[in-house]
C-alpha cells in the first residue's frame, strides 16, 4: 500500500509476526491491485485420484483479506507441481490466510486463520471431506496453529483459547482459556506448551507460555517469559524452545529454553531468530535469510549460515524431512508474486526447487 501515509506503514511494520500477512498486504496492495480478486475456476479436468505418488503439500498464506490462500502439491516422483491443487480438485477457493498444515493418517488438516476454519481433506486425493468452523457465536476465533494428540486436535486461536477437536466427530469438544493471542503449540513430557503472544495488542504484548494437560484438557499453569513469545518447538532432551520476538524496538528478540521437568526457563540466548524447526537433535534456525544448525544436546551452534542467505530473496519458513534430512526453504520472493520452495540435501547442497503460491509457509510430506 505504497500510497498509504508513512506513519501507518511504520505501525504496520511493528506489528506482530502473527499478522505478517496483514503487513504483506499493506506493502503489497499497490503492486497487486491490478490482479483480480475474482479468479476464474480451473478448467483442466480433475483426475479421480490425482495423488498417487510421494509428494509434498505446501500451504500458501496468500494476502490478508484477499481470500487467496492456496494449497500446492509437488510430486517427488514426477517433479511436477500443481500450484492451486485444492481449487483444482474442489472447484472452490481455500479461504483467507492459511496458517497451518497437518497430515495425520489418511487425512490432511488445513487451518485457515481469517476464514476461521479447518478444512479436512482426503490426503491422497485432496478432496474436501468436511469443514470445521471455529467461531464463538458469530465471532471468528481465528485459529493459528494446531497439533494432534491422541486423536484430538489442539488448536490455538487468537481469541485467547485453545479449541479441542475430536477428529472422529470433527467437532469442538472443549475450549480451554489461555493467554492473549496464543500462537505456537508443542507437546513435551506429556504436556502442551502454548505461546501467548498478545501480538494483536501492540505494544501491550503478553509474556507467558500456558501449560496444558491434554488428558484433562485444562490449563495447569502459566510460565512467565519475555514479551511476545510466538514459536514453540520440543526437542528430544525434554526441553521446549520458545522464540520471544520482543517489541521490534528497544526490547530485542531472544531464544529461550524451558526445562519441561521443572517448567522453568533454564537458558536464554541472545539470538534474533525468524523461524525454528527441530528434527532429531538438530534445531534448524533461520536468521537474516540464512539457515543455521544448532545442537540441542550441547545447546551450541553446529554451523552458522549453513545455507547462505544468497539462496533466498525472502525466506518465509523452513521445514525438514526427517526421513532423509532434506531441508526446505519457503521463499516468499516479494510477497506479491508466487513463491518458491527450494530443497537442499543434508549437506546443504541445492537439489531442486518448485513454484508454490503466494507466501508459502507450511509443509506436509505425503509418503
Amino acid at each position: 500500500m505504497k500510497v498509504i501515509a508513512k506513519n501507518f506503514l511504520a505501525k504496520m511494520q511493528t506489528m506482530h509476526l502473527a499478522l505478517r500477512a496483514c503487513f504483506t498486504a499493506a506493502v503489497a496492495i499497490g503492486l497487486s491491485v491490478a490482479l483480480s480478486t475474482c479468479r476464474p475456476m480451473p478448467t483442466e479436468p480433475v483426475e479421480a485420484n490425482p495423488v498417487t505418488t510421494r509428494g509434498i503439500y505446501v500451504l500458501n498464506e496468500g494476502l490478508f483479506q484477499r481470500n487467496n490462500s492456496t494449497l500446492t502439491f509437488y510430486s517427488l516422483d514426477s517433479s511436477k507441481a500443481i500450484t492451486d491443487f485444492f481449487e483444482l480438485v474442489n472447484r472452490r477457493t481455500l479461504g483467507d490466510t492459511g496458517n497451518d498444515l497437518l497430515l495425520a493418517g489418511d487425512k490432511l488438516y488445513v487451518l485457515v486463520n481469517v476464514s476461521s476454519k479447518i478444512e479436512v481433506l482426503e490426503a491422497r486425493t485432496g478432496r474436501a471431506i468436511s469443514t470445521i468452523p471455529l467461531f464463538n457465536g458469530s465471532i471468528a476465533r481465528q485459529p493459528r496453529q494446531m497439533i494432534l494428540v491422541n486423536g484430538r486436535l489442539f488448536v490455538t486461536c487468537f481469541d485467547g483459547t485453545v479449541c479441542v477437536i475430536d477428529t472422529a466427530r470433527r467437532a469442538v469438544i472443549e475450549v480451554i482459556r489461555v493467554g492473549r493471542n496464543p500462537e505456537g503449540i508443542a507437546l513435551q513430557n506429556g504436556k502442551l506448551y502454548v505461546a501467548n503472544s498478545g501480538g494483536l495488542d501492540f505494544p501491550n504484548y503478553d509474556s507467558t507460555v500456558s501449560v496444558i494437560d491434554p488428558v484433562t484438557m485444562r490449563e495447569i499453569k502459566r510460565i512467565p517469559l519475555r514479551i511476545n513469545p510466538t514459536t514453540v518447538a520440543a526437542d528430544r532432551q525434554g526441553d521446549v524452545y520458545v522464540i520471544s520476538r520482543g517489541n521490534y524496538q528497544d526490547v530485542p528478540p531472544r531464544l529461550m529454553i524451558i526445562d519441561s521437568r521443572t517448567d522453568q526457563v533454564k537458558t536464554m540466548l541472545p539470538f534474533d531468530i525468524d523461524h525454528l524447526c527441530i528434527k532429531g537433535d538438530t534445531a534448524y534456525l533461520s536468521r537474516r535469510n540464512a539457515i543455521s544448525l544448532f545442537d540441542t544436546r550441547t545447546e551450541t551452534f553446529i554451523r552458522e549460515n549453513f545455507i547462505e542467505a544468497s539462496h533466498f530473496r525472502l525466506l518465509y519458513s523452513i521445514e525438514v524431512d526427517e526421513t532423509n534430512g532434506d531441508i526446505y526453504g519457503m521463499d516468499a520472493i516479494n510477497y506479491v508474486v508466487r513463491g518458491e520452495v527450494i530443497c537442499f540435501d543434508r549437506n546443504g547442497r541445492r537439489k531442486f526447487s518448485f513454484q508454490a503460491g503466494l507466501n508459502p509457509s507450511s509443509m506436509a510430506f505425503l509418503r
